[in-house]
């Protein structure tokens, strides 16, 4: 059985097995942020945005996500330092 979603005024039908997939997805870039923020001891909601955004844009391969997010926040850092100096 399908349950009906509306859509910009439209109905269209929503599978459960779609609702299921979308679950999963979530809950796997939910454990996929949490693991890199806590590698790299980051904090801070702007930052979980940014690495979920890359989670999605890596097609939630953990080991891109981190190279990616750990390149992104050392060259914040050397910035900053640089700044001070």
């Amino acid at each position: 059985m399908s349950v009906s979603e509306r859509v910009s005024g439209e109905e269209r039908a929503v599978e459960p097995e779609d609702k299921d997939k979308d679950r999963d997805k979530e809950r796997e870039r939910e454990r996929i942020v949490k693991a890199i923020m806590h590698d790299l001891e980051l904090e801070g909601e702007s930052k979980e945005r940014l690495i979920g955004k890359l989670v999605e844009q890596c097609g939630y391969d953990e080991a891109r996500v981190r190279y990616r997010a750990k390149r992104a926040f050392i060259t914040v850092r050397y910035q900053r330092l640089k700044e001070h100096q």
